[in-house]
């Protein structure tokens, strides 16, 4: 007895076969992939509101949903964003700076005659140093409450985005696990070669070394120059303590300083200066960075002068 005929649909060839299988990668990414957001997703999740890194969470998301763009693209755009956002704030702050900067003498004189007054615990020699202040101030155009409270309208921005980003990537947001590029898949693991936390290092570097001659001008030199070590030894020694970061995060964080760097450099144009009314610098010549091991001798020295001069102020106490 022979066996029944099989239909013809079912004597599939080999060439067949192989033509009717779906890539199993393919399969994969589409079925790993997780929905895109909508509007109020993260509110929901509870990380999107009305402090500042919930504020930062929110345009995050409203670019995500907006634009289609991946992730990785999102947070580079909103960095970017939010570095926009203050830069108004960041021209004014220049602008004040640099009109201060012919006045820089008077003004370090002055601080040491308030140190010397604070001393003496005379508030009239303290009023009469602070009445002093406010009329360099006056004499070059800029108004001394703005001038200091301008760094802390700047700040929640900053921390808002960084604590907003680190807040989603710590959740994690299930959407952060596919970045959109390849050779970062996922941003709420760490960096395991550590290069974006090095990266971020060495463009910090390179903004301390493009700022360094107009942050000189602006303020005591040698404090600054002290100042900018300090800073690459951070930099530097951060490098692990940022590895351990999600890559989402240390994403945000390159890009600021990048963000950065190019706004130093873009606000040194002549033709940029004068189009936001930014007074131009001289040129310091004889600002010259010094040594590490300089600033260490420095430090030394200063906490050496506290320490006697705290020792000195309880003696008096005790008389």
């Amino acid at each position: 007895m022979s066996p029944p005929d099989l239909p013809i649909q079912a004597m599939a060839t080999p060439d067949a076969l192989s033509d009717s299988i779906i890539p199993y990668s393919s399969t994969f990414d589409t079925i790993a992939a997780a929905a895109p957001l909508q509007y109020g997703d993260l509110a929901a999740l509870g990380i999107a509101g009305w402090s500042p890194a919930g504020l930062a969470v929110s345009m995050l998301e409203w670019i995500n949903v907006t634009t289609g763009m991946p992730w990785f693209y999102t947070i580079i755009a909103g960095t970017v964003l939010s570095r926009a956002l203050i830069l108004p704030l960041s021209v004014k702050q220049m602008r004040n700076s640099a009109r201060l900067a012919p006045h820089q003498p008077r003004l370090m004189a002055l601080k040491e005659e308030a140190a010397r007054a604070s001393a003496t615990r005379d508030p009239l020699a303290v009023q009469r140093v602070s009445l002093k202040q406010r009329k360099v101030y006056e004499e070059a155009g800029v108004s001394m409450l703005p001038m200091l409270a301008m760094p802390f309208v700047q700040l929640p921005v900053t921390l808002g985005m960084f604590f907003g980003v680190k807040r989603m990537c710590a959740l994690p947001v299930e959407q952060l696990h596919w970045s959109g590029v390849s050779f970062l898949p996922d941003l709420t693991v760490a960096d395991p070669y550590y290069i974006l936390p090095i990266l971020s290092a060495i463009a910090m570097n390179v903004q301390l070394s493009v700022g360094a001659s107009d942050m000189a001008a602006t303020a005591d030199r040698t404090t600054m120059a002290n100042m900018i070590n300090a800073f690459r030894v951070v930099s530097v020694i951060s490098i692990p303590f940022m590895g351990g970061f999600a890559s989402g995060l240390n994403l945000y964080v390159l890009t600021g300083i990048v963000a950065m760097l190019a706004q130093t450099v873009i606000l040194r144009n002549s033709a940029v200066r004068r189009l936001f009314g930014i007074p131009i610098l001289q040129k310091v010549a004889d600002f010259k960075p010094v040594r590490l091991q300089e600033s260490i001798v420095h430090l030394k020295k200063y906490f050496k002068e506290q320490n006697e001069a705290s020792q000195k102020k309880a003696a008096q106490r005790k008389w």
